[in-house]
């Protein structure tokens, strides 16, 4: 079984980790995990990583998400989403507007805290909040801070909004509705959503659970993406085989010949803002390989290197 990614299409009602079980169970693999929760109420993008491919979901995670949804206005639950208890229920306020609701929405954008909903997979000391909540256990969690780059509303018809946001890793949409509905006066709760992309993975590419059951495994192996695609989203940097041989023996690589490969390959070193750094090697002219996934050192201590978080080795 080669490493890799597999992007899959979830279904309405289907937990992620019970995607993840399909996949492990049909391809009869025991090492596989997604990278990020979709919750069962939700559709769309889940992104499972395959054998060694596990070792580099963390940067996968940390990829920008693309959701659309609808939001219900009038009406409050204990998880902020329809699959949660009705706990408030008020009239939506006469004569509102897809202007007004965009305005509040507009309010949103840029950097904002949030506190993770009760019913969430967010833990504390270890145990996730939604089997506290469910023991009646209540925990105050510090806020968080997330980024919402885009927040449009794209159709209103009392007492629903449709809506588009493309948010920061981390970000709650049931959150988001939560708040939307107390700047309104009147509630509201996340009603339907769908992930379309997380990084520069589509939910267009993907393949359905449905196609995971159905078909032969040597078909759904076919549609693993190796982990040099699907990490396209940090930067890269291009090394000699010699360096990466270095690299990969432990020795690392320090800043000055790291920024020298770059000063020949980026245009503008000032607009690299990511905190991490894909090391790659060419092997031909239409093959490249991944060799580490590293991290710009903290300068202002003695380090002069490149801090080297995970070195790649596919087998």
């Amino acid at each position: 079984m080669k490493s890799g990614v597999l992007i899959l299409d979830k279904p309405k009602g289907m937990t992620s980790f019970k995607v993840v079980e399909c996949v492990k169970r049909r391809l009869r693999i025991k090492k596989a995990g997604h990278t990020g929760t979709l919750d069962p109420m939700a559709t769309g993008l889940v992104v499972v990583c395959i054998g060694s491919a596990t070792k580099i979901a963390r940067f996968l995670t940390d990829a920008d998400k693309v959701y659309q949804g609808r939001i219900t206005f009038g009406v409050e639950t204990d998880t902020f989403d329809m699959d949660g208890q009705v706990i408030s229920q008020k009239d939506v306020p006469a004569g509102l507007t897809r202007e007004d609701i965009q305005r509040v929405a507009d309010s949103f954008k840029g950097e904002i805290l949030q506190v993770p909903p009760a019913y969430s997979a967010a833990k504390h000391k270890g145990v996730p909040l939604y089997k506290l909540a469910r023991r009646g256990v209540k925990v105050k969690k510090e806020p968080k801070s997330v980024f919402i780059y885009d927040f449009t509303i794209t159709d209103f018809t009392s007492p629903h909004f449709d809506f588009m946001v493309h948010c920061s890793k981390g970000t709650y949409v049931r959150t988001l509705a939560h708040e939307m509905g107390r700047a309104l006066g009147c509630g509201a709760t996340l009603s339907g959503l769908r992930r379309l992309r997380s990084g520069l993975l589509s939910v267009d590419e993907a393949i359905s659970v449905e196609y995971v059951m159905e078909e032969e495994p040597g078909e759904i192996k076919e549609r693993i993406m190796p982990v040099e695609l699907v990490l396209s989203h940090i930067p890269a940097v291009f090394v000699s085989a010699r360096d990466a041989l270095f690299i990969q023996q432990g020795r690392g690589m320090d800043i000055p010949k790291v920024l020298e490969y770059m000063q020949d390959q980026v245009e503008d070193l000032t607009k690299i803002h990511s905190e991490y750094l894909r090391v790659m090697v060419r092997e031909g002219s239409d093959r490249s390989r991944l060799v580490c996934i590293a991290r710009w050192p903290d300068f202002t201590n003695d380090k002069k290197g490149l801090e080297i978080l995970r070195v790649w080795n596919p087998n």
